[in-house]
């Protein structure tokens, strides 16, 4: 059981307002700081945990061998240091809710994440994730993670919130009050996955209902206009688990 009453999640700490970003500076978000009032944080810099300085010059994502990490300025290989931090700062977690990193991070970035063929930043290919947003996916990957940029989104907004707070209710819950409270939003997920967890409520079968990626197509073809029911019509409000401010625009 948790001693506290709020969700636990592990944030960026620029987005938390610290101003630990290459350029010295944070990365304020407004909901971000509405979502400040009803967690709990496990702040964290990945790039400034290995030792970089701030400000520092940019590092860089580069396929190579899968994904590394340059920092073309000064031609480091930032890879080895930022893969040992990131396995040994996830093993080290308590029951963890949930993840909100900053988009478009080299480290960080679970979307937008610039990403080259060559260490001198050549031959740009796209946008991928950041190593350590590579790494919590890795070993959470049915946990609800996102960057801020994703949740601009309603639908990944929601998603994000109604897991969050699923994971939170589970990991503070009796089991029974658990599945009692929230089968119809468990079933929302994963029918077959809610039954078979309803049979038998261990915590791998709670994490199997969520193996299954859902967005905007599958919660309409489920519940059609959606959105306009949850905001609107007392008969789906049950269908918010988490403080209304935070899906109001």
């Amino acid at each position: 059981m948790s001693s506290s009453n709020k969700p636990l999640i592990v944030l960026s700490r620029c987005l938390a307002g610290e101003n630990v970003r290459y350029d010295g500076s944070n990365a304020y978000d407004p909901f971000v700081e509405k979502l400040l009032k009803y967690v709990d944080i496990i702040p964290v810099c990945p790039e400034v945990e290995i030792g970089l300085p701030v400000p520092r010059p940019k590092i860089i994502v580069v396929k190579e061998n899968g994904y590394r990490v340059y920092q073309p300025e000064t031609n480091r290989d930032l890879t080895q240091p930022l893969k040992d931090f990131s396995y040994r700062f996830l093993s080290s977690l308590p029951q963890i809710d949930g993840f909100l990193l900053k988009s478009k991070s080299p480290s960080c970035g679970f979307s937008g994440t610039k990403t080259y063929k060559t260490p001198e930043g050549k031959g740009y290919i796209g946008r991928r994730k950041g190593l350590f947003a590579m790494t919590v996916k890795e070993k959470f990957p049915y946990h609800p993670a996102a960057d801020e940029l994703m949740l601009k989104d309603f639908y990944k907004k929601y998603i994000f919130l109604t897991k969050l707070y699923l994971f939170f209710n589970y990991r503070t819950m009796e089991n029974s009050q658990f599945v009692k409270k929230f089968e119809d939003i468990l079933t929302l997920f994963s029918k077959k996955g809610t039954e078979k967890f309803k049979r038998n409520p261990i915590y791998q079968n709670f994490l199997r209902i969520f193996s299954r990626n859902i967005g905007e197509k599958w919660l309409n073809n489920k519940i059609p206009d959606f959105r306009e029911k949850i905001l609107t019509s007392p008969e789906y409000k049950k269908y918010i688990i988490f403080p209304e401010e935070l899906i109001n625009e």
